[in-house]
């Protein structure tokens, strides 16, 4: 089960603590949202409602401003893709409860070639390593290294 102090792990590096208490019963929904997840979910999948959420509350939150004091004391502006990036990084929480077996590597194949998810492939390459072939965990982290910044995945895939 997907906890609130997770959701808040995920999202603290792009929002900061401040901004993250001042939203939490958004944090609150996403965690009930992400709880809620099947791979059947609608045409954009819960991702796209994340994304949009987030986007929705930080813009309110911040008056439409989008700047955002980090932990660290610096201020960023938020850009649209960073909201793509946070709901596809929230998307590992659901993934990484899923039961290591056959039919879950293959619904998780098949979401990761419809939606462009690292946090997909991240759960293919760590928790199903195990039911694939060294060549078909290869082919995962060249599509991560090719097509996602290093900062994304270099914790998990180095």
């Amino acid at each position: 089960m997907v906890s609130q102090a997770q959701v808040m792990i995920v999202l603290r590096p792009w929002l900061g603590g401040p901004l993250l208490e001042a939203l939490a019963p958004t944090v609150r929904e996403i965690a009930g949202r992400l709880n809620g997840f099947s791979f059947g979910d609608g045409r954009d999948g819960l991702a796209g409602e994340l994304d949009s959420l987030l986007f929705r509350a930080v813009r309110q939150a911040t008056g439409g401003s989008m700047l955002i004091a980090l932990d660290d004391g610096t201020w960023v502006r938020s850009r649209l893709e960073d909201f793509a990036a946070m709901a596809d990084e929230l998307m590992l929480l659901p993934f990484l409860e899923l039961p290591v077996d056959e039919e879950h590597l293959q619904s998780l194949r098949d979401y990761s070639m419809r939606y462009p998810s690292l946090s997909a492939l991240r759960a293919l390459y760590t928790r199903f390593a195990s039911l694939q072939t060294r060549e078909e965990l290869a082919a995962i982290a060249s599509v991560a290294q090719k097509c996602y910044p290093a900062f994304r995945w270099r914790e998990w895939l180095q």
